[in-house]
Parts: C-alpha cells; sequence; structure tokens
C-alpha cells in the first residue's frame, strides 16, 4: 500500500505542519493522475472533516466523466449512521436495478456483482464509516485488482477503521494550504485581502477559509468590513485546535446569515437525512408552507425567494450543491448546528433508528416534523391514544418496504402540511387522508405499486400534488379537484393515467406536466362517484382558468391529447409548451417575460389540429416562438429558452423586433400546418423536407409573413409561383426574404408569365444557389426593392432573363451587393435612379454597370471593388466616373475614381 500527502498547490504549508514519514508529497495535478491511472485498484482518500476529501474524489470523479474513462459511473454520499444495507441500496439505485420486494442485502449485493462482474466502472463511496470487514465484497463490488478491466473504486473516510476494511492500493490523504494558497482563496471569494491573523487561523483548512470567506461577502462599505473582521477574530478565539477554529467558524457563518429567514431556512435542512441531497423544489416549497417564506403569495414567488435564500447560503459555504437541482450540507457544518436546530425546533433524523422500527410515540415528542426517511417499516399505525394533532411534517420517502398505511392513521394529524409518501410501496391512501384540511404539499413520487389516488377531493388547501413516476397509477377519482382552488403545481408525468377529472375550479394553477404518460386519451365517459350517480368524467382535463395562472403545460406527443388542446377556446397567453415525441426536453419556466408562448414540437404534423381560424390565435398564440426541431438540434438552459436557429447573419437580431417566430428545423412538413403558417410573422426553414418529390413551399399562404429566411432545403426548386405573387402583394406584408444554401432552387419566380409587381419586397439575400441562371424574370416589377445581395451562385449569368431598364425594373433599389458570382454578366439596362452603395467582388465578366447621373438619380454612388475590376469596366461615358466615389476592398482611404 502506498501513502501520499497531497497539497492544493507545490508551495511551502503552514509552519505548523509535518510530513509524516513513509508519506510522499503530491501536488494536486499528480493525485488526480494517481487517482485514476489505468491499473483497477481501491483509492482512499484519508483526512479530518472539512480537509478537502469530497473535492478530490469530486474532480476525479468529474476527469473521468469528461475523459470517458469508464463504462460505468456510481457516486454514493454516506454519512455515519449509513449502513451496509443503505449503502446497497443506493448503489443498486444508481445502477437503476429494480429491487423489487427484496428484504435481503444480500440478494442485492448478488444483483449488483452480476450488474458490475463484466464492466469496467468507477465507484465513489463518499464519507464512508465502514466497520465491517471485507465490506466490499458484502455489497457485491467486484475486487477490480482481480477483474483486470481497470476499474476503480474511491473512498473518501474520516475513519483508520474503513481504511482498513477496504484494503486499499493508494491511500492519499490531502493536507492543509499554504499560508498563500489561503490568501489566493480568500481574495479570490471576497476580492480583497484581510488580516494575516485571520488567515493563520484558520490552520489552511479549506472548509474554515470558505466559511470565513462566506461570512466577509456581504459587507458594501469598508467600515462594516473591519468591524465583521473584529468580530471575526473574537468568533475565532484563541487557537486550540483545528477542529475547534472550524466549528467556531460555522457558528460564526451561522449568526452572519443577513435574515432570521435565512438561519430558519437553512436549520430546516437538519430535518432531511444527511446522506440524501435534498431537492432544492420541494425544499422551497416546505419552506412556503411553513410560513417560511412569507412574503410569497404564490409558486412563482416562492420559488424566487427560495432561491435567493439558496444562493445566500452556497454563498456563505453553508451548503453546496450535489448534482444541478439538489443541496447537501457538509457533515462538519451539520454535526455543528445541529444543538442550533434543537433550541429553535428543527430536529435531525434519529441516526441510531435508520434502520429500525420507529415508534412514533417517541418521534411525536420531538417536535412538529418527523422524519421516517429511509428506515424499514411495512406499514403505517398509531396507537389510538396518540394524538399528533399538532404534527406539521410528515416525510416518509424513502420507507421502500411501507405497503400499507392504516385507514383511521391520519386522524391523528389535523395540522399537517406537508405529506412526502414518495419512493414507498403503497397500494392506496387510507380514507382518513380526506381529514388532512390544512395540507398544502403532497408527495407521491415513483410510487410505483399506487394505482389510484382517492379521498382527496376535501383538500382544499392542497397546492402542490406530485405523483410523478407512479408507473401503475391509471385515475384519479372522479371530483378531485372540484373544490381545490389553491393548486398550483399537478405533475402526473410518467403515470398510466387514462382519464382525469375536470380541472375547472383550480384557479391557481400554473403548472400541469403530463409528459410520457402514453395512456392518456381525449374524449368523455360517465362514471358513478360515491354518492351514486352518474357524473361526466372527462378523459383529459378540461378548462384552463381564465385568470392566466397556468404558465407551463406539458403534454405527451399523443394526437388525441392535442386535438383537445388546440380544439379549445381559450388559453392564457406566456404558456410553455413541450410537445414530446422519444425526447426529454426541458424548458425554463422563467422565460415568458413578455407574455410570449413557447412551443417546443419534435414534428410538424402535431400542428395539424390547430386550425387557421382558430380563436386561440387571438389569446394564447397572439404572440408565439414556436420551433419545430428534433431534440438534437434544440438547447435548453435552466434560465432561458434557447434554440439552434437557422445561422442566417441577422436572424437572431431581428428576430426580437416579431411578435411570431415559427422556426422549422430538420424535420419533414406535411402540407396541413397552415395554421401556423398563416400566423407567424418571421418564419425560418432549415434542412426541411417535404412529403413530396418536389417540394411547394407554397408561400400564397404566409399571409402574416413580413419575414422568411429558408436554408439548406433540397427539395424547393422553385421560390414563388405568379399567382402567389399577386396575393402576396395585395395583403403587402412579406418585405424581408433570405435564400441560402439552395442546390436545386433554379428559380425565384416561376409560372404564367404576366406582368406582376412584387411591391411589398424590400429586401433580398441570395446566397449559394448554384442552379440559379437568372434571378429575375422580366416580367416581375420589384418597385420597393431597397437593398439586394447576391453571393455565390456560380451559375447566375443575368439578374433579369430579358434585357430590361433600370427604372422600369429596380427603381427604388438603393443598396446592391454582387459576390462571387463568375458567370455574372449583366445586371440591366439603364441607370438605377436610387442607387447609392454597390460592393462587387470576384465578378469578372461584370463590365457594365448601370450606375449614372441622371434626372431621375441626382445621387453620389459610393463603390467598393476589386482594382482590377473597376479598371476593366466599360464606360458609355468617361465622364460619368466624376459623379463616383470608388474604393479598393481593404483598408483604404475612400477617394474620387478620378483622382490619381
Amino acid at each position: 500500500m502506498a501513502s501520499y500527502c497531497c497539497f492544493s498547490k507545490s508551495r511551502r504549508p503552514f509552519r505548523h505542519f509535518v510530513v509524516p514519514p513513509l508519506f510522499r508529497v503530491i501536488s494536486t495535478h499528480d493525485m488526480l493522475c494517481l487517482a485514476l491511472r489505468p491499473e483497477g485498484e481501491v483509492v482512499v482518500i484519508e483526512g479530518i472533516g472539512g480537509l478537502g476529501k469530497t473535492w478530490a474524489a469530486k474532480a476525479a470523479f468529474k476527469t473521468a466523466r469528461n475523459s470517458n474513462c469508464f463504462d460505468t459511473y456510481i457516486w454514493v454520499s454516506l454519512s455515519e449512521s449509513s449502513s451496509l444495507r443503505r449503502c446497497v441500496e443506493k448503489i443498486a439505485a444508481c445502477l437503476s436495478i429494480d429491487i423489487g420486494e427484496e428484504l435481503l442485502s444480500s440478494r442485492i449485493s448478488v444483483m449488483i456483482e452480476e450488474h458490475l462482474v463484466r464492466r469496467k466502472f468507477l465507484l465513489v463511496l463518499d464519507n464512508a464509516y465502514f466497520v465491517e470487514e471485507n465490506i466490499l465484497r458484502h455489497m457485491g463490488i467486484p475486487d477490480p485488482r482481480e477483474q483486470n478491466f481497470g476499474s476503480k473504486v474511491i473512498v473518501t473516510t474520516r475513519t483508520g477503521r474503513a481504511k482498513a476494511v477496504v484494503k486499499p492500493s493508494i491511500v492519499i490523504t490531502p493536507q492543509t494550504l499554504s499560508y498563500q494558497a489561503s490568501c489566493d482563496l480568500l481574495r479570490e471569494k471576497i476580492g480583497k485581502d484581510i488580516d494575516p491573523g485571520l488567515i493563520e487561523n484558520c490552520f489552511g483548512m479549506p472548509l474554515s477559509l470558505i466559511l470565513l470567506a462566506g461570512a466577509l461577502s456581504d459587507v458594501t462599505t469598508q467600515e462594516e468590513f473591519v468591524e465583521l473582521m473584529r468580530e471575526a477574530h473574537v468568533a475565532q478565539g484563541p487557537k486550540v485546535s483545528v477542529f475547534t477554529t472550524m466549528i467556531r467558524l460555522v457558528n460564526f457563518g451561522y449568526r452572519c446569515l443577513p435574515t432570521d429567514t435565512a438561519r430558519h431556512c437553512f436549520l430546516y435542512c437538519l430535518r432531511f437525512p444527511a446522506d440524501e441531497p435534498i431537492s432544492i423544489k420541494n425544499l422551497i416549497i416546505s419552506w412556503k408552507l411553513h410560513g417560511m417564506i412569507q412574503e410569497a403569495r404564490d409558486y412563482h414567488e416562492a420559488n424566487r425567494t427560495g432561491m435567493e435564500i439558496i444562493h445566500v447560503l452556497l454563498k456563505h459555504g453553508l451548503i453546496h450543491f450535489e448534482g444541478d437541482d439538489h443541496i447537501l450540507m457538509h457533515d462538519v457544518i451539520r454535526e455543528t448546528v445541529s444543538r442550533l436546530g434543537r433550541d429553535n425546533g428543527y430536529l435531525e433524523q434519529p441516526e441510531t433508528y435508520s434502520d429500525k422500527d420507529i415508534r412514533f410515540e417517541y418521534l411525536a415528542n420531538l417536535g412538529d416534523r418527523i422524519s421516517l426517511m429511509n428506515t424499514v417499516r411495512e406499514e403505517l399505525c398509531l396507537s389510538p391514544t396518540l394524538d399528533c394533532f399538532s404534527t406539521s411534517t410528515l416525510y416518509a420517502r424513502g420507507t421502500r418496504h411501507m405497503r400499507t398505511i392504516s385507514e383511521e392513521f391520519f386522524y391523528h394529524f389535523g395540522m399537517l402540511r406537508v405529506l412526502d409518501l414518495s419512493l414507498t410501496r403503497i397500494i392506496n391512501l387510507p380514507q382518513s387522508i380526506s381529514r388532512l384540511n390544512y395540507l398544502g404539499l403532497l408527495l407521491l413520487v415513483g410510487c410505483r405499486q399506487l394505482d389510484k389516488i382517492q379521498h382527496i377531493g376535501s383538500l382544499e388547501k392542497l397546492e402542490i400534488l406530485n405523483a410523478s413516476g407512479c408507473c401503475s397509477l391509471k385515475s384519479v377519482e372522479c371530483g378531485s379537484f372540484d373544490r381545490m382552488r389553491s393548486l398550483e403545481v399537478l405533475d402526473l408525468s410518467k403515470t398510466s393515467t387514462e382519464c382525469l377529472p375536470s380541472l375547472a375550479a383550480c384557479m391557481e394553477l400554473n403548472q400541469l406536466l403530463l409528459q410520457d404518460c402514453p395512456r392518456l386519451k381525449c374524449g368523455q365517459t360517465t362514471e358513478t362517484n360515491d354518492k351514486s350517480r352518474d357524473t361526466k368524467f372527462v378523459k383529459f382535463p378540461y378548462a384552463v382558468s381564465k385568470k392566466g395562472a397556468l404558465r407551463n403545460l406539458k403534454l405527451g406527443a399523443s394526437k388525441g391529447l392535442l386535438d383537445w388542446v388546440f380544439a379549445m377556446l381559450w388559453l392564457p397567453c406566456g404558456l410553455t409548451f413541450e410537445l414530446f415525441d422519444e425526447f426529454v426536453i426541458r424548458i425554463s419556466q422563467d422565460t415568458n417575460q413578455s407574455s410570449k408562448t413557447f412551443v417546443h414540437a419534435s414534428q410538424a404534423d402535431v400542428f395539424q389540429p390547430l386550425d387557421k381560424e382558430s380563436p386561440l390565435w387571438l389569446n394564447c398564440f397572439r404572440k408565439f416562438h414556436i420551433v419545430i426541431s428534433p431534440s438534437k438540434f434544440s438547447q435548453t438552459t435552466d434560465n432561458e429558452f434557447r434554440a439552434i436557429r437557422t445561422k442566417f447573419s441577422s436572424v437572431d437580431a431581428c428576430s426580437s423586433d416579431f411578435d411570431r417566430f415559427l422556426e422549422i428545423n430538420c424535420v419533414r412538413i406535411t402540407n396541413d400546418i397552415e395554421g401556423i403558417l398563416s400566423h407567424a410573422e418571421l418564419i425560418s426553414f432549415k434542412s426541411v423536407t417535404s412529403i413530396d418529390q418536389v417540394w411547394n413551399l407554397n408561400t400564397g399562404k404566409l399571409t402574416a409573413a413580413r419575414a422568411l429566411w429558408i436554408e439548406n432545403c433540397p427539395q424547393l426548386e422553385n421560390l414563388l409561383l405568379w399567382e402567389e405573387v399577386d396575393v402576396l402583394s395585395t395583403i403587402g406584408k412579406l418585405q424581408n426574404i433570405w435564400i441560402s444554401n439552395m442546390v436545386n432552387l433554379a428559380y425565384f419566380c416561376q409560372g404564367k408569365e404576366v406582368l406582376t409587381s412584387f411591391s411589398c419586397l424590400m429586401h433580398l439575400h441570395v446566397d449559394c444557389c448554384p442552379k440559379l441562371n437568372f434571378l429575375f424574370p422580366s416580367s416581375l416589377q420589384l418597385p420597393n426593392l431597397r437593398s439586394l445581395n447576391i453571393r455565390f451562385c456560380d451559375s447566375l449569368e443575368r439578374v433579369f432573363d430579358k434585357p430590361i431598364e433600370a427604372e422600369y425594373a429596380l427603381p427604388g433599389l438603393q443598396s446592391l451587393q454582387l459576390w462571387e458570382l463568375p458567370e455574372l454578366s449583366c445586371i440591366c439596362g439603364g441607370v438605377l435612379p436610387s442607387l447609392k452603395d454597390l460592393k462587387v467582388r470576384g465578378c469578372a465578366n461584370l463590365k457594365n454597370i448601370p450606375v449614372g447621373v441622371t434626372e431621375n438619380s441626382p445621387f453620389f454612388t459610393k463603390i467598393i471593388g476589386e482594382a482590377r475590376w473597376w479598371n476593366n469596366l466599360v464606360w458609355d461615358d468617361e465622364g460619368i466616373k466624376r459623379w463616383l466615389l470608388f474604393r479598393a476592398w481593404g483598408p483604404l482611404v475612400p477617394h474620387f475614381a478620378t483622382e490619381g
């Protein structure tokens, strides 16, 4: 066994530290290389709390993931109370192993071994306190040294016993930071230097330095900063030990939190098991329901306020992120603030009972919040004499063996506000749940055996119901939502739900999540309710309140569901639609700042039910941004809605000027989406194909379009028909057309040639269309075209198919760009009367340009081009050059064409 001491930086440590004998000193980089070297082995990172063991393990884990070194990656957070069974269940969950109703940890270990034995895996067991001999074998972990695949097990621990029982090949001991490294860390966190005495008293412990930096980070003036440093000196006290100083700084950091609300919200985290990452979403909801965020009036406001508190706690170093949407409290901090929690009524789950049957009589006396999370219990029941009326919270999440709840159980919990039964094996809810008149949060996530939600119709104050992942759930009892006027979030995603009652009474509903519900269909049936009378039962929820609270609607891509949605007469503005197929896409709820409705769909045909005469265009889709694209061409983040748009030079700059933006990327479209095509103002097509061999764009249906962007659509051979030009000119809206990378486009306008005026078009850009021989037919007038850009069209010989006078064809053209057109020989005859700017590059055959000074063209024309091309031009009158301002390409000073 090799032993190493690791420093964050290769610098002199504090003078009190002496490297132990038989240890080799290495840098952080060397430590990562050592932990991830190709040999299969067990690596232990050992040291006292707050030294950076978890940071080192996370760095190794992230490095391995980024380099794709392993087939399987497993991260398991543990605590002092984590038993062997708890550990194997967490490993099985990471590997998505369904342990069913298996009660024996030995059998689960066999399932883990069968899963890993032929895989190269990386397993991190963070904060382990193992005492059993041959612990890895008991957990079903193949020995990496015998497996010969290069697998790796990394264990972080405080104890020598845990180190001994895993039988490591390498032991790494992170060491304290040097004085200079400590200064650098503090300067990075707070942006200024502090008293050297404060740094010395931190002993180079990373956690102590982070806590000190967090406490000093909120001051705004130098006077406050100096006073806070004085308080920090007092808080640190005399030097006793590394651990004593750390405890003092935890208490100091807690006192420095800016508000009592932040302190209470922080202590509330003690209610969750030490080894269980806490869901930020559920935590904020619990804060709201317990009145800790009193100023929050609804779910969205609570979420904003709660996230502000989360960021304050993160900034102060009291919690850290564990994944994207979970947080965790450092075990040293947790141990320190437990006493503060007890003094303020925030008691921890008793550690010694984590795998035992806990008596409610004992827990009820600990406070008004009861936690049974991750315990072994097959039934929830109470003694008839026990009264838990004042209990506000009951957490039973992760009680995986619990199958039943006694019918009278909830009669004893009259004031319950939060009930979490997630990840249990309950089959139904007891009738007594109807007596929870103050219940605001009901979590049933992942209850795989639950087949029906019933007895909740009287829960008038329920704000959030989350039953996502209940794969056996088929229905919600008729009339369940008829009295829930406070319901804000309803999540039934990934269930087998076939029908839902009406949601018409849910005036506050702002999230309706129903994705991955393959059996959910539209239509109506009748069902007999508990009062023995027939009641209309809507298989899909009818009506969304006109109060306009709904801001996030997630559905499965089922034609029946969309028929129902698009057949409605009214929906509020600012919705976020996610029309799923086989992909999973997340879109932030906070994007709709301008009441614009956002839609992402993976197929175009989902919009067939949305008729162009639908009244939804007057409310929900009054402003919209619709993206039809496979998921691989879309990107989203937690805070904004974004998609990879067609890469035109100015489409993103222009899109903000339009209220109705339609993007269609890399999909096949049908001819049945006239509804959205006729209402979009900015339309972007990229890599679009049609069910027909030759795609007819039907531009005559683009009755609201003001801008059209088309790229890489190989089936499009002709852009416009003559009759479509007449329709568009009559409507008078389409002003901008941008065409790019159209390999088969041969005609801009085709059909029976009659004199036609395309009067609305003002800007045209044509780029990379190799089959174009000419751009416009001579019978097409463009009186209001102001700018024309033609680039990289290798076969283009003429702008018009026949000779035509410029004053007649392009009387309003002000800007003309001609780039890399080797065959171009003619633009038009005469003089363009309004031309002000002409840019030419790579047009060697162009010998005449329609510029000059006439009665109708009194302007100077600025020309940019190649000097050789300019010198080869043929002029009818050399005197015209006096009125032209020519500049060669490059950083040259403009000069009159007649100057030397």
